[in-house]
């Protein structure tokens, strides 16, 4: 048997050519460099959960600076213009996913995501030393965006390349680092605050970021060769096909109204208690329940089928945005359903990375959850500003958040009728009722 060095690798591999199990049509051979499930596997799992525990994390807590910033910094702003500062992390995070599959498979798991951290320190840094809403846009939002797209989606990629076995549990959690990450970064960033300024703040987080960020991306190496051919023909085969089409209307209608809970809910929570500290802590209570949550979708979907998981998650999602924005509107509520909602609404994103590999194959991973998580972005792109005008519109001057609250509901609700159009169109491939699991 021939040895073969793997990019990223610290170790030599035997090599060894197979048809893969779940191999994509497009390039049905795969060419591994290590078996699959092994201990060192799980050490990639490790290593991805502190990643995304920084770039996840920082997303996440942003709700201390959204409410920071329009109570605070940049009062006689419009909400609008400062809304555009999350839009913008998050479009370009999920977006430059289109990119990385091609970095990754040029230049490796390891340098793109260690090139991620540097760029995302020094968005952060910069950012501290900004004094309009325009210079925070292009800083933390754009380039900070930009840096953590490198390490994103490659983050969930490389764990789905070296688990089979119990793929939704690793990459849930690896993804239940955002929440972790949301947890620490959000008490911090509002202690740092209170106690010595945002501007410190900022620049503790970008290192922060570097440090773990850097760090962990030392372990990453790929497990499966990257697909033969043309990038942008492989992107183009698996983009029409229906399958896919489905999950990219899906993430695209998540993202549209994921935000309405995570950066208007700590505002009114504050204006209802008069307390500034109450929307770190509904920022806490949620990403709590995130890491939860993805840490869990490996056993939900093990119970009940990674195609019905998306289904009834995301029409609990509509159900709870409906009962407490409408009906139980209090501290206390808020409280309630921030743990509730994000328990269940990121559980798409392990669960999607496994349909994506098991349907189309694993040595294309990378580029499929790279364009998944694109179509994501755009549903950050349309939601935030649709949100921010509805807030200005409507809900601002009566202090409440009705407007935006039925457009989340809504959001939730095409999402969960795209799920339904998968399960079909997968059952129908594998011969499976509408009463199995699948």
């Amino acid at each position: 048997m021939s040895i073969n060095v793997a990019p990223d690798t610290l170790n030599q591999h035997d090599t060894i050519s197979s048809k893969s199990e779940h191999a994509s049509s497009t390039d049905p051979e795969t060419i591994e460099y290590a078996e699959p499930d092994t201990k060192y596997a799980w050490l990639v799992a490790v290593a991805a959960l502190l990643n995304l525990a920084t770039t996840m994390g920082t997303l996440n807590s942003f709700g201390v600076y959204q409410q920071y910033y329009l109570n605070t910094l940049y009062s006689t702003d419009s909400a609008v213009s400062i809304s555009w500062i999350s839009t913008l992390i998050s479009f370009c995070m999920f977006v430059g996913g289109v990119f990385t599959g091609k970095l990754v498979d040029k230049f490796g798991f390891r340098i793109t995501c260690f090139s991620g951290s540097v760029v995302c320190c020094v968005a952060l840094i910069l950012a501290s030393f900004t004094s309009r809403v325009w210079q925070l846009v292009l800083t933390q939002g754009i380039m900070l965006g930009l840096g953590a797209s490198l390490i994103f989606s490659p983050s969930i990629s490389v764990v789905a390349q070296w688990h089979t076995k119990h793929r939704v549990l690793a990459t849930g959690i690896a993804v239940a680092g955002g929440g972790i990450g949301g947890m620490v970064f959000s008490v911090a960033t509002q202690s740092i605050i209170d106690n010595v300024s945002y501007k410190w703040s900022l620049r503790i987080l970008g290192l922060l970021l570097f440090t773990i960020s850097g760090a962990s991306s030392m372990v990453y190496k790929r497990r499966i060769a990257p697909a033969q051919g043309s990038n942008t023909r492989l992107l183009f085969a698996i983009a029409r096909d229906p399958r896919f089409i489905c999950i990219a209307l899906a993430v695209m209608f998540i993202n549209m109204g994921y935000f309405e809970p995570l950066l208007y809910v700590p505002t009114l929570a504050v204006i209802q208690s008069g307390t500034q500290s109450t929307s770190s802590n509904i920022v806490l209570v949620f990403n709590a329940g995130t890491t939860i949550g993805r840490v869990l979708s490996g056993l939900i979907s093990k119970l009940i089928g990674p195609a019905n998981t998306n289904i009834a998650s995301n029409f609990l999602c509509c159900l709870f945005v409906c009962i407490f924005m409408f009906g139980i509107n209090s501290v206390v509520g808020h409280y309630v359903f921030s743990a509730l909602f994000g328990t269940i609404s990121t559980l798409y994103l392990a669960v999607n990375t496994h349909i994506l590999a098991h349907e189309f194959g694993p040595q294309v991973v990378a580029s499929s959850v790279g364009l998944s998580m694109a179509c994501c972005g755009v549903g950050v792109l349309v939601g935030n500003p649709v949100q921010g005008v509805l807030y200005e519109t409507y809900d601002k001057t009566h202090t409440e958040f009705n407007a935006v609250s039925a457009w989340a509901a809504a959001c939730f609700a095409a999402a969960t009728v795209c799920y339904m159009v998968l399960r079909w169109l997968v059952g129908r491939k594998h011969k499976v009722s509408w009463f199995q699991k699948i």
